[in-house]
């Protein structure tokens, strides 16, 4: 048996529940992506690691990673403006018509589109919305969250009572004092969105986490995911602050089909992994590299950490790996 499947079967099978709900997957074909230059994947390091995914390619990475259980899945597009988000989009669609991948589906939004046009995408299917900071007309990380998320389609997806995935932009992440006071005001205008924060707000370490989630303690229609989210500590203290009823897991397939280990320091943070990037230039030994997993087991087993150490049981984890995503989809408790 090789290392990654002794580490689920010995670590992480007994602990998972029989049915999962992964709210963050990212779908699309290699057709849909533009030519991506050498100085976006410096920008924007997991472009390197994975630009497309297709449904075929989940279905076969879920039994490869979870081969005892039933996963379903909230999916979308990629979110880069090198995309064709129009044809990614319908792509998606296509496939959460298909029973077979037990999916819901969420639409790559472009901040230029009319609210009709976000109208129609929810018409066709789609449960909600996944904006994106790279798609606003600045070009940059460093903007409002309503540069690239207008009033107009929020307007759209709160008279859905639909969800939306928030992927937080500037470089303070969670903490910072412009895109708390924003996803207040979402949240206080729109309080029928089920308003999902990506990464945990982007607070992949303790003193980014620290700083931001205190202010939504007491917001129970904001739900924070963990996708691609490493960090024992984050995890422990977003149970604290605001509990295991408004945590959901994510996975950011494929980016966290790539094998390593993450390194956390103060407010940095360091991927460790044995794949030939041209960002990969910290490299550990090669008995350590040998050792590697995947980073979503990696995450997984971050997450099991932080439940023990607060305690908690079976109940816990039902929720955050099932139930939640389940009850805001509005699908029947796992």
């Amino acid at each position: 048996m090789g290392l990654d499947a002794e580490t689920y079967k010995r670590m992480l099978s007994p602990w998972l529940p029989p049915v999962i709900w992964d709210c963050h997957v990212h779908i699309g074909l290699p057709e849909h992506a533009g030519p991506i230059s050498p100085a976006r994947y410096k920008e924007i390091w997991a472009l390197e690691v994975a630009s497309s995914f297709s449904w075929t390619q989940m279905r076969d990475a879920y039994r490869l990673l979870f081969p005892d259980k039933q996963v379903n899945t909230l999916a979308f597009g990629w979110v880069y403006r090198e995309m064709d988000i129009a044809r990614n989009n319908a792509y998606v669609l296509d496939g959460i018509r298909d029973p077979a991948n037990r999916s819901k589906g969420l639409a790559v939004t472009k901040p230029e589109w009319s609210a009709a046009d976000v109208e129609r995408l929810l018409d066709d299917g789609f449960v909600g919305i996944k904006p994106y900071p790279d798609l606003s007309p600045q070009c940059t990380n460093e903007v409002s969250v309503f540069d690239f998320l207008p009033h107009s389609h929020l307007r759209i997806v709160d008279d859905r009572s639909g969800v939306l995935m928030l992927h937080l932009p500037r470089r303070g992440r969670l903490a910072d004092a412009d895109n708390i006071r924003e996803v207040l005001e979402i949240n206080d205008r729109y309080p029928r969105i089920k308003l999902a924060v990506a990464h945990i707000g982007r607070a992949y370490c303790l003193p980014t986490a620290e700083r931001g989630l205190p202010h939504f303690a007491d917001r129970p229609g904001i739900y924070f995911d963990t996708a691609a989210n490493l960090n024992p500590d984050v995890f422990a203290y977003a149970l604290e602050v605001v509990g295991p009823e408004r945590i959901l897991y994510g996975s950011d397939l494929p980016v966290t089909l790539m094998r390593g280990m993450r390194e956390h320091v103060g407010e940095r943070y360091i991927n460790y992994t044995d794949g030939d990037y041209s960002w990969n230039t910290d490299r550990k030994s090669p008995e350590e590299e040998a050792k590697y997993t995947y980073y979503l087991y990696e995450e997984l087993l971050a997450l099991k950490k932080s439940i023990e150490k607060a305690g908690l049981g079976a109940d816990a984890v039902q929720k955050i790996m099932c139930g939640n995503c389940a009850r805001i989809l509005g699908q029947e408790e796992c």
